[in-house]
């Protein structure tokens, strides 16, 4: 039975939770793809062009290849300065559990396509729609539009990321990463809805445990 309590909906990369709830003050709930039109909480900042690297490609999946095995990842989205959203979890395969927290509100959600569930924490796991359930964050970040190196060690680069893949509307999105030893941050800054937006995503090797979904 699928839950009617109007789980926060969190389509899409994790990262890039909070662009479809900016003007929520960091409450409420998020409807996946709901950004709209530019002008109506769409991304203000404008991207163009840029290439996809070969060398850039290259290197970007020595680093995200191990951690398509087992992963952890950690989200903090800040409007205005405030934290408003904030996630933590990990990835075993397409297997994935993690909490999200926003506002006052605490939900945990575990996916082992197709199904996946939420749960207030404290209370039951309840089997919801795969698109109420947050997207681990490697899924997406994996394939960028356009990416280049930005120093020559290969260790920060330069990336944008359609919206669409985002689930998402309105202009590409820049996003800068950095590799430092086996860790990777995603991080972009930029306006949405008349607020200043900022949103850190690390991701870093993780435990190989597996993650055993509830009966249902």
């Amino acid at each position: 039975m699928r839950s009617t309590r109007g789980w926060p909906r969190f389509g899409g990369a994790i990262l890039f939770i909070l662009l479809v709830a900016a003007g929520c003050g960091g409450g409420g709930s998020a409807a996946s793809g709901s950004a709209g039109t530019p002008g109506a909480g769409a991304p203000s900042a404008t991207v163009s062009g840029g290439v996809l690297s070969p060398t850039a490609v290259a290197r970007l999946a020595e680093v995200l290849t191990p951690l398509q095995k087992a992963a952890r990842f950690k989200t903090t989205v800040e409007v205005d300065g405030k934290v408003a959203v904030s996630a933590v979890g990990r990835s075993v395969g397409d297997k994935s559990r993690m909490t999200v927290t926003t506002g006052d509100r605490t939900v945990d959600y575990m996916a082992a396509p197709p199904k996946a569930w939420a749960r207030d924490q404290g209370g039951k796991w309840v089997l919801v729609a795969a698109a109420d359930s947050p997207t681990p964050p490697l899924a997406v970040l994996a394939a960028p539009a356009t990416l280049e190196l930005a120093d020559g060690e290969g260790a920060t680069f330069r990336a944008t990321y359609e919206a669409t893949t985002l689930g998402l509307t309105g202009d590409p999105i820049a996003v800068a990463i950095t590799i430092d030893g086996t860790a990777i941050t995603f991080r972009y800054e930029l306006e949405v809805g008349g607020h200043k937006t900022s949103s850190t995503t690390t991701i870093t090797p993780g435990s190989t445990d597996p993650i055993v979904p509830p009966k249902s």
